[in-house]
């Protein structure tokens, strides 16, 4: 049996297949809003290399956001098709929490991924993660970096912070002020979750709390839509 998981919240998308006895194999790929033309590509190749079908699937994960509107929607739909068709257990797991566990920090670090959530705004959270258990200081957060990483600073109340993620970069002179941090080639240069980090989260939501419910399971997009019914109805002259 073998666990697939889906992560097309960002253009960088990654599938990953892990079989019980650790055998694993994962694709990822970065894509301009294409993922849907070539995830189902990517899932067969990496079952394919793992040597598996997806008649072995024992349990679907997908990255359920926040990040980008459609690429979601293409990871959830793809996922909720797959455990649908198949019977088969699904897990929604976070961005933030994918990508905090690929920070590289110690069990007393505060990890602090940083998304970019366009026209300048960001989705930021911080955790502390354990071998066990996660601890969430601040929960999933969007908004300008100033007020987001101010609100940041407030929770993780003095203790160090290890930050990573695409959102980083475009914003390091301000993180650095606000947040008190040196941020080194790594920190800056973390764009995406790893393959190890999506199945380590995905494990442990299961575990913890169980499948989620297919029917219920949504994007947690965590912004506004840029999309708004206009204020007043529209006018359509019809001819007489």
């Amino acid at each position: 049996m073998a666990t697939l998981c889906i992560d097309t919240a960002t253009e960088f998308g990654t599938v990953v297949v892990v079989r019980e006895d650790g055998a694993s194999a994962s694709v990822r790929w970065r894509s301009k809003g294409r993922h849907g033309e070539n995830l189902f590509g990517h899932i067969d190749a990496a079952l394919a290399e793992v040597g598996a079908s997806r008649d072995e699937l024992s349990l679907v994960g997908v990255d359920i956001g926040p990040g980008r509107f459609t690429s979601l929607r293409v990871g959830l739909g793809t996922a909720k098709g797959l455990a649908y068709g198949l019977g088969l257990p699904i897990v929604g797991v976070s961005s933030l929490r994918l990508l905090a566990r690929a920070i590289d920090a110690g069990p007393s670090d505060v990890r602090v991924p940083v998304m970019n959530a366009y026209r300048g705004d960001v989705f930021a959270a911080a955790y502390r993660v354990g071998q066990d258990a996660v601890e969430e200081l601040a929960s999933p957060l969007f908004g300008s970096p100033a007020e987001v990483f101010q609100r940041i600073r407030d929770a993780a109340g003095g203790r160090p912070l290890i930050l990573g993620g695409e959102g980083v970069a475009p914003h390091a002179a301000l993180a650095e002020t606000t947040l008190g941090v040196e941020l080194d080639d790594a920190q800056r240069s973390l764009e995406s979750p790893t393959p190890e980090s999506i199945v380590a989260e995905v494990r442990y939501v299961y575990r913890v709390a169980g499948a989620s419910d297919l029917d219920s399971l949504e994007p947690d997009y965590l912004r506004p839509s840029d999309a708004k019914l206009p204020k007043e109805p529209l006018k359509i002259d019809t001819p007489v």
